[in-house]
């Protein structure tokens, strides 16, 4: 179970395009091989091919899968020899307690280019958990701080049923419990303060998932922000950052207003829920038609220079397909970027935009917690999600760019953020006053 440590967070959030990966790469280069080991943690394959050949003064190994040998066996093996790492988020996710142990013995820096995926609900059947604890397959206990754990009891571990992974994950620790209906997936958070120092590269982290995960675990995290310096680029408390200038990205963005907007016109259009809703199904077919007319008509622009997204969806016999391809607007299909996309620079000639999804949290991860008094602001989580996916357009350039969100409420928070600072305010729990962790810097 989860034991305090003096490990603190270097939250740096500044808006993309700032200099937070050129800072890291840098950073890299000028420590000693002797002082520092680093991992660095991307979302895509391509980010970690890039910033190994970034990275000239060092030599990066990305871990790979060998005959007999799983890439979570080759990254333990670099790590026992104390090589420097570059790896995905989906491969940082599957550390485990060897992954800990191994880190403490040799001092690692962990970059983590966007926050990863910390909590994940498990799928379940109404009665499913009823018939675990009725079968006493399972426990729930409390630790000592009011957290609420799966435990699987030891006399079944050899049990082979269709519960197999819950089983796998709650002999683990990292599975929770959640208001008497839900099992939580929960990234063990000492895996992060095994590390001598964490960086994470973001923005808008007062509305993330792992700023909610931390302050379940009261971890304690400094806000810090980057500039240009002599040298290059140097990191700064989050109190002295230079602001982003609102006028400027308000002449950059131009948002579309008029008649194709009336889909979306009430809070909850757009949804996840709203865009699976059999009942829409017409209106799916008129958001599309708006979206190629606005990509055709409006701006005449070819495939080459659009993006757009909404939720894949599920297959649902109902809608007999899948949303994406129901919402797809007409010779436009290969403009999908997905909504989640995020750290890469694939799509920076893009110049015309169509976000078509109102974004909400998962009402259960919502519910995990809120049941032990953690704050998540919605209306920040959104926005954060979508200014993620439109600054992989052309506006990270600094070149302008047009976007059609039929949602008003998206439409109104991306409004609101052109036009004031309250979404970048540091959180309550924050450090914004003191330099990064690591005194060489």
């Amino acid at each position: 179970m989860y034991k305090m440590s003096n490990t603190t967070i270097n939250v740096i959030d500044a808006p993309c395009g700032r200099g937070k990966t050129s800072w890291a790469i840098q950073y890299m280069n000028e420590m000693r091989t002797y002082t520092h080991q680093f991992i660095y943690v991307t979302p895509f394959l391509e980010e970690v091919e890039r910033v190994k050949n970034a990275v000239t003064t060092r030599v990066f190994h990305e871990p790979l899968a060998r005959k007999g040998e799983t890439k979570l066996d080759n990254v333990h093996k670099l790590l026992r020899k104390g090589k420097d790492i570059c790896t995905t988020h989906a491969l940082f996710q599957m550390a485990t307690s060897e992954t800990m142990e191994l880190l403490k013995e040799n001092n690692y820096t962990l970059i983590l280019d966007e926050v990863v995926n910390v909590i994940e609900q498990i799928p379940l059947r109404k009665d499913d958990l009823s018939l675990l604890l009725d079968a006493n397959a399972i426990d729930i206990i409390e630790n000592d701080s009011g957290l609420k754990y799966i435990k699987w009891n030891k006399d079944k571990k050899n049990y082979d049923t269709k519960y197999n992974r819950i089983k796998q994950i709650a002999l683990t620790n990292n599975l929770m419990y959640c208001d008497n209906s839900a099992l939580i997936w929960n990234f063990p958070c000492e895996i992060f303060l095994s590390f001598n120092n964490v960086f994470i590269l973001t923005y808008l982290f007062s509305g993330q998932l792992q700023k909610s995960y931390y302050d379940l675990y009261k971890i304690k995290y400094k806000y810090l922000s980057v500039q240009p310096s002599e040298d290059g680029y140097e990191i700064i408390p989050y109190g002295q950052r230079k602001h982003l200038d609102k006028i400027r990205m308000k002449e950059l963005i131009s948002v579309y207003e008029g008649k194709y907007n009336e889909v979306g016109d009430k809070t909850y259009s757009l949804s996840s829920s709203w865009l699976k809703k059999p009942s829409n199904k017409k209106l799916l077919k008129i958001l599309s038609d708006n979206t190629r007319n606005y990509f055709m008509n409006n701006y005449k622009e070819r495939v080459e220079n659009v993006m757009w997204t909404t939720v894949k969806g599920e297959e649902d016999k109902r809608n007999k397909g899948k949303i994406e391809k129901m919402v797809s607007p007409k010779g436009y299909a290969n403009g999908f970027v997905p909504m989640t996309s995020r750290a890469t620079n694939k799509f920076k000639e893009k110049k015309c935009l169509a976000y078509l999804v109102n974004r909400y949290l998962n009402p259960i991860e919502k519910k995990f917690f809120d049941q032990y008094g953690v704050e998540i602001i919605q209306d920040t989580w959104a926005l954060s999600e979508l200014i993620q996916w439109v600054w992989r357009s052309r506006i990270r350039e600094g070149l302008p760019i047009t976007i059609y969100i039929p949602s008003i409420r998206m439409r109104d928070l991306l409004k609101r953020y052109l036009e004031s600072e309250v979404f970048e305010e540091a959180p309550i729990n924050a450090i914004v006053d003191e330099p990064a962790s690591d005194w060489h810097l």
